[in-house]
């Protein structure tokens, strides 16, 4: 998708840091032809694997972007988990899975987590990013910057090749989004809280290459109230993930200063395996784990996003997961207000969405993290099921969302319970808020080109309205609505059931073996209408043309 033609090619937004969250909103936003620059202060590509644990939502969002069967082929499946008997360490103690493989179903594609280092992530997403003809700049630092009603001007640095001289540049854009990491300088600069704790485990980590030992495992020794070690195959061969930490690991900065040191200090920690042979380390350090998160996720036009906003313990697998779906919100809020379509009230909307989910994230991980101190073999210590795939993570609060049979049930005196911001019924009643469901075997009434779900038809660019014909009686003043809006901010959809007559000039899809149907039944099929936003959440789900009016005066201007 080529970038609109209609704006400037000057880029309008800024983002700091090149990692998962960064390079996100950059694909967002280009996909929503916004201009973008990206800048990352390290000299060359990220080396190493770091976070690998990739959960279905972000295969949902990587679906968005384009890039899902992409990441799923340089991936590989999550292993069993073999634990090795201490002291000694040669003798398998137990074996486990971390996750029971599922298989796909009609509303959840992407079922099962994967694993795929963050080296090769971010040149998938890089590549992308070229395909719009954008490229991360490296060895560019961002110095300072000074906010103003209508932008941001900022002070960049970048060392000349071959001299120790800096280039200096002094420049503005619309906004600014940190996606620096937690140790970046934009949340600094910004003056926003990262409050929380350090706790007392010390870790090194790193990858290496290595033989000798089976690469169908993820093996474990020791525990975290002591010294453990765990290596783990990456999806390279003969290229292997190792982490080593513990409460008692007091030689940490000893063993992450040198080759030699930290070689023996696998070998003796692992029992001396007869046929391991280290071969050679390819990136290592030492990283201390932090608990916290921010006390807000913007200032005026200033925002930060992933590692920048919030850091946590490494068990569950959920940072570089939270900070992508942190990315995929801010993208098309930020678009639309770039762009003048829409109010910039639009963006509180991130910080009042993404703030809750996170802080419930952080509780999760923590939690997970006192599970595998206190029983360090225990299944609780290792499942990665559950809320951990964020297929529930949910936006039912939110002051943009409009739900008109919960609006209805809280006239009556009969209001919806709380819930969790991280967790709800998966396949349970889809409300506003709530990840959209995929649904397959949609038609076209001619039935000549196929079936396809409703995954492929949702856009990162647009929002797509679903009308259920057979819930509606006189679905046109629907259309009507939708259709006032450009096409390319608002797409209507009319889903009907095989054999039913209709009669339209908008996008029908026959329902065919009734997944739509199923995956947005509502409360007793009420709801006949669905908005689906950018970001692959249900907007507003209504029966009532005055509510959709509602809704979309929510989110965009005029």
């Amino acid at each position: 998708m080529a970038i609109d033609s209609t704006l400037s090619s000057t880029p309008k937004i800024l983002i700091v840091g090149a990692g998962p969250s960064g390079l996100t909103l950059a694909l967002s936003l280009l996909r929503n032809g916004v201009p973008v620059r990206i800048i990352e202060k390290t000299t060359h590509p990220r080396i190493g694997q770091r976070g690998a644990g990739l959960m279905p939502r972000s295969f949902e969002v990587f679906g968005l972007l384009g890039i899902a069967d992409k990441v799923i082929a340089r991936g590989r499946s999550i292993m069993k988990l073999r634990l090795w008997k201490m002291p000694g360490g040669v003798e398998v103690l137990k074996e486990m899975d971390m996750q029971t493989d599922t298989d796909p179903t009609p509303s959840i594609p992407y079922p099962n987590m994967r694993l795929c280092g963050q080296n090769n992530l971010d040149a998938i997403m890089q590549a992308e990013l070229k395909e719009y003809g954008v490229s991360v700049e490296h060895g560019v630092r961002l110095d300072s910057f000074k906010q103003f009603p209508d932008h941001v001007q900022v002070k960049l640095s970048k060392q000349k090749l071959s001299t120790e001289e800096l280039e200096h540049e002094d420049t503005s854009y619309d906004y600014v989004v940190g996606c620096d990491g937690a140790k970046g300088v934009v949340r600094k600069l910004l003056g926003l809280t990262f409050l929380g704790q350090t706790t007392e485990e010390n870790f090194v980590v790193g990858d290496m290459k290595l033989e000798g030992l089976s690469d169908d495992r993820w093996h474990h020794w020791g525990d975290i109230s002591d010294i453990f070690t765990g290596i783990r195959p990456t999806e390279d061969t003969g290229v292997f993930n190792f982490i080593i930490g513990g409460t008692k690991f007091e030689n940490h900065a000893e063993v992450a200063a040198n080759d030699e040191v930290l070689k023996s200090f696998i070998e003796e920690h692992t029992g001396n395996q007869k046929d391991m042979k280290i071969k050679e380390f390819i990136t290592y350090g030492h990283y201390r784990t932090n608990i916290r998160m921010v006390n807000k996720f913007w200032e005026g036009r200033v925002f930060v996003a992933g590692d920048a906003a919030h850091i946590h313990s490494p068990t569950g697998g959920q940072g570089l997961n939270t900070g992508v779906q942190d990315a995929f919100n801010l993208g098309w809020k930020l678009s639309l207000v770039t762009k003048g379509l829409s109010p910039a009230s639009l963006l509180d909307t991130y910080n009042e969405e993404r703030l809750p989910v996170v802080a419930e994230m952080l509780n999760i991980t923590t939690g997970i993290l006192n599970a595998t101190r206190a029983a360090p073999t225990g299944d609780d210590a290792w499942k990665r099921t559950g809320a951990l795939k964020q297929l529930g993570v949910n936006y039912r609060w939110s002051s943009i969302i409009v739900d008109e049979p919960k609006e209805r049930l809280a006239q009556e005196g009969k209001p919806h319970c709380a819930t969790s911001a991280y967790y709800v019924e998966v396949g349970g009643e889809v409300q506003a808020g709530d990840r959209a469901p995929d649904a397959m075997a949609l038609a076209r009434p001619s039935r000549r080109e196929g079936t396809t779900s409703l995954f492929k038809i949702f856009d990162a660019s647009r929002h797509t309205v679903l009308i259920f014909s057979d819930r509606i009686e006189g679905y046109q003043p629907f259309l009507s609505l939708v259709k006032a809006y450009p096409s390319e901010l608002v797409r209507p959809i009319l889903i009907t059931s095989a054999g039913k007559g209709f009669s339209t000039d908008c996008d029908v899809f026959v329902d065919e073996e009734g997944h739509a149907q199923d995956a947005y039944r509502g409360p007793e099929c009420t709801s006949g209408v669905f908005v689906i936003r950018p970001d692959g959440v249900v907007g507003a789900r209504v029966g009532n043309v005055d509510k959709l009016v509602r809704y979309f005066k929510g989110v965009f201007r005029g």
